[in-house]
């Protein structure tokens, strides 16, 4: 079966009026378009608010708070719990990071190794292991430094009537732990 070049132009003509009335039709009944709610209702499409500027044909609106502002986290409460503070050497403990009180979308916990004299068994997990060294090296106590960063990142989103508002606030907090090697 032969198709004319004519036949095949008037098929894809055709088709691409078809495809046009689609697009029409999608377009006015609004498919494919955002799923959020327009913030302006529609009482208030055709008015300019009574706290507005107007410069020809520009609009400024002065910016009212009609969204509460979240709760922010001013300190974080951390606290690190330790099986024993003095060890002998070789010995190892456990070291335990909790955060209360926080609404954040990511809590960071990160284990340092301050003075170098021990070994972590891992630097972001909780809780961790920390081993003490095998010898003092001629000394009869050595101090270990560990210290904890705890990193809180917190997203909040919302909608109000000046469209999306996100905010998001970093709060960090800083833990040394001092740990006593002894024979």
């Amino acid at each position: 079966m032969r198709v004319s070049r004519n036949d095949m132009f008037f098929y894809m003509s055709l088709i691409g009026f078809y495809i046009f009335l689609i697009g029409i039709v999608l377009s006015l009944t609004s498919c494919g378009g955002s799923n959020l709610n327009n913030p302006v209702s529609e009482s208030e499409q055709g008015t300019i608010p009574e706290e507005t500027e107007t410069t020809n044909d520009i609009v400024e609106r002065t910016q009212t708070q009609d969204v509460a502002e979240p709760e922010g986290v001013t300190d974080l409460d951390v606290t690190v719990t330790v099986t024993k503070k003095t060890v002998q050497p070789g010995e190892a403990i456990e070291l335990e990071a909790s955060v209360k009180g926080v609404r954040g979308t990511s809590v960071t916990l990160n284990w340092l190794n301050i003075t170098q004299f021990g070994e972590l068994s891992a630097t972001n997990e909780n809780p961790v292991t920390w081993t003490a060294p095998q010898t003092l090296n001629g000394d009869n106590v050595q101090v270990e430094v560990i210290q904890l960063v705890v990193t809180v990142i917190s997203e909040v989103v919302s909608v109000g009537s000046s469209g999306i508002e996100t905010d998001t606030q970093i709060f960090t907090n800083t833990k040394n732990v001092l740990l006593t090697v002894r024979n």
